[in-house]
């Protein structure tokens, strides 16, 4: 099949071996559209930092031969080809989106596609993935759009865990498509929202989708107007009720978390969406001091991937506004390039059956919306 692969800090089209046969449980899909995720840049600047961390992790689902080609994505959707045995929930045609994860037939290992040397990413033609992580796209959504419902449900997934309550006020820190992600379930769930992004264009759509006040971090201190509003009364984040100020660092920033550690008010929380790869110094003592909960992702959540798609479907966000660029595969270097100056950009789709060369869409035009 025809695909992007990554090896040696260069992408290149090629065309690839297809994905292992679906074993029970798993289905074939032909790609639409695929978003480029976080990951995937945290991935392609140091491929074996990235596989370093997750092996020391104990966490395989991200480990791969960084001496053999990959072809990354994982937030797809596009349009089932082949089922394996024992799947009844999907036929062949139906479009689908879902959550990019295959087991290894041969050993029993699940793996996020794209960050295997056998179950390729969605940067190609044909995808293989466990259906149970599978959803079908409501009829009056895009497939393209569909691809959103992925990094978005990371921002409600989070919200769940945090236990973010009505009485609660939000700080999100960093506004890509996970971080809006979290501003869209903290609003969903009617509480101030504080914002805080270095790029012009993500913070018109923290704007856009909700946020209540949305900070430039060079010019002012999110938590300082926080802070600022308390003091003055501000109806908005209430008059020192029960609630509490939880922080969704989506940032991924170096140095972030320490940081927060000493500036939150007292009994805060921190809520981990997006974490750096490299080597973090903290004082630990300060939270203890400060009374503040930290919380890289546990606890229970519930239908965070289907109440998202369904939002989408439902026409609550404005999905065409996330997406700021489509590329052909021939573009994937352009668009990683484009994505890692976000001035312009936030969500950036790769097409596999574009052909046409679209270089001006990494370059922060929108070209036209398909019909996917």
């Amino acid at each position: 099949m025809r695909a992007t692969q990554f090896q040696h800090g260069s992408f290149t089209v090629a065309d690839v071996p297809e994905a292992p046969a679906p074993g029970p449980g798993q289905i074939r899909i032909d790609v639409a559209a695929c978003g480029i995720c976080g990951s995937d840049l945290s991935m392609s600047k140091d491929p074996g930092r990235f596989v370093h961390v997750a092996e020391n992790a104990g966490y395989p689902l991200a480990t791969f031969d960084t001496d053999r080609p990959v072809v990354l994505g994982h937030e797809y959707a596009g349009v089932v080809r082949e089922l394996g045995s024992d799947v009844t929930d999907f036929a062949v045609g139906d479009r689908v989106a879902g959550i990019g994860l295959a087991t290894d037939t041969s050993s029993g290992i699940p793996t996020i596609i794209g960050y295997s040397n056998e179950y390729h990413g969605a940067f190609g033609e044909h995808i293989v993935v466990d259906a149970s992580w599978v959803r079908q796209v409501p009829d009056k959504l895009s497939l393209e759009h569909a691809t959103l419902a992925e990094p978005l449900h990371v921002g409600e997934m989070h919200v769940q865990q945090s236990g973010l309550t009505a009485a609660d006020s939000a700080l999100v820190i960093g506004c890509g498509s996970i971080g809006l992600g979290a501003i869209i379930a903290a609003k969903a769930r009617g509480v101030p929202v504080i914002a805080s992004e270095p790029a012009p264009k993500r913070r018109e759509l923290a704007a856009a989708l909700g946020a209540d006040v949305v900070v430039d971090p060079a010019e002012n201190d999110p938590i300082e107007v926080y802070n600022r509003m308390v003091a003055e009364g501000n109806p908005l984040v209430g008059q020192g009720g029960p609630g509490i100020l939880i922080a969704y660092e989506c940032s991924g920033r170096a140095g972030i978390l320490g940081t927060l550690l000493h500036t939150l008010p007292f009994n805060s929380r921190i809520q981990v969406l997006a974490a750096p790869f490299d080597d973090e110094v903290i004082v630990p003592v300060v939270g203890q001091f400060r009374r503040i909960a930290v919380n890289f992702g546990h606890g229970p959540y519930e239908n965070a991937y289907d109440i998202t798609l369904q939002r989408l479907a439902d026409g609550e966000i404005d999905a065409e506004a996330i997406i700021t660029g489509r590329v052909c595969l021939d573009d994937v270097a352009d668009a990683f390039a484009a994505l890692r100056q976000p001035d312009e950009h936030v969500k950036i789709l790769v097409l596999p059956g574009t052909t046409t060369h679209s270089p001006r869409a990494a370059g922060g035009n929108i070209d036209a919306p398909s019909n996917a």
